[in-house]
């Protein structure tokens, strides 16, 4: 019975120690990528602002991509980096239902959003 005991405050140890080592490591992503997330919403207020002023909204089910370039050329947008590295980036708009969703893209050095296109 006490041999039992022990077993499961070691296997409670091991479970709490698992737990806050994984969320440590989830905190240092997070900060890690909280510039890019930055540049990505730069990237979407921008598209609202350039979707406003050109009329440009998808129909049902279509998508319209724009650049960073553009959005530069338009005046919206002008630093596009993150410690000093350059960036690049694009948004896509589309339309499904109801909704307009945008989505911003960024490639600075070795980061990437997640389905950046090249």
């Amino acid at each position: 019975m006490k041999k039992m005991k022990y077993m499961s405050v070691v296997w409670g140890l091991v479970v709490v120690g698992i737990f806050v080592l994984l969320t440590f490591f989830g905190f240092l992503y997070k900060n890690k990528t909280k510039d890019y997330k930055l540049l990505e919403e730069k990237l979407v207020e921008a598209e609202k602002k350039y979707a406003d002023q050109k009329f440009l909204y998808p129909n049902e089910g279509e998508i319209i991509k724009t650049s960073l370039k553009e959005l530069q050329e338009a005046g919206l947008i002008e630093e596009f980096n993150v410690l000093d590295v350059a960036c690049d980036g694009y948004v896509v708009l589309s339309h499904q239902g109801l909704v307009y969703d945008y989505k911003g893209y960024v490639h600075c050095g070795n980061y990437k959003t997640k389905g950046y296109e090249d």
